[in-house]
C-alpha cells in the first residue's frame, strides 16, 4: 500500500524579527533544489503565486527596504492573490529582495 501523502494545510503566519516566515510543514529546500521543490509542489497538488517586495510594495516601502541595507521587511504586507483558498508558504529573502510565496490547492474540474 503506498504511503499516504500528508497534504500541507494553512498555518498561522508568525513572522520572525526580520519579517521572514516559513510554513512549519514546508520542507527545507536548498538553493539548486528546484526539481525537488517542483516535485513536492506537484505531489501536493498546489498552485503557487509569488510576490516580490520590489514590485508589490508601495514605492516608499520598497525604497525603505532597499536603501536601508537592513534585512528587516516586517513592515511589508504582501498582497494576496485573487481568488479563494490562498495561504502563505513562505516570506524569504532572495538576491532580488524579499519574496512571498502563496499556495492553494489546484481546483479540480
Amino acid at each position: 500500500m503506498p504511503e499516504e501523502i500528508k497534504l500541507i494545510q494553512p498555518a498561522p503566519v508568525e513572522r520572525d524579527e526580520y519579517g521572514m516566515f516559513q510554513h512549519p510543514d514546508l520542507p527545507d529546500f536548498d538553493e539548486g533544489d528546484g526539481e525537488k521543490c517542483k516535485a513536492w509542489v506537484a505531489q501536493q497538488g498546489l498552485q503557487l503565486a509569488m510576490f516580490h517586495l520590489e514590485t508589490d510594495a508601495p514605492e516608499d516601502i520598497a525604497e525603505r527596504y532597499f536603501e536601508s541595507g537592513d534585512p528587516d521587511c516586517s513592515y511589508w504586507d504582501p498582497s494576496k492573490p485573487d481568488g479563494d483558498g490562498w495561504f502563505c508558504l513562505a516570506i524569504h529573502d532572495t538576491d532580488d529582495g524579499p519574496v512571498c510565496w502563496w499556495a492553494r490547492r489546484e481546483v479540480t474540474p
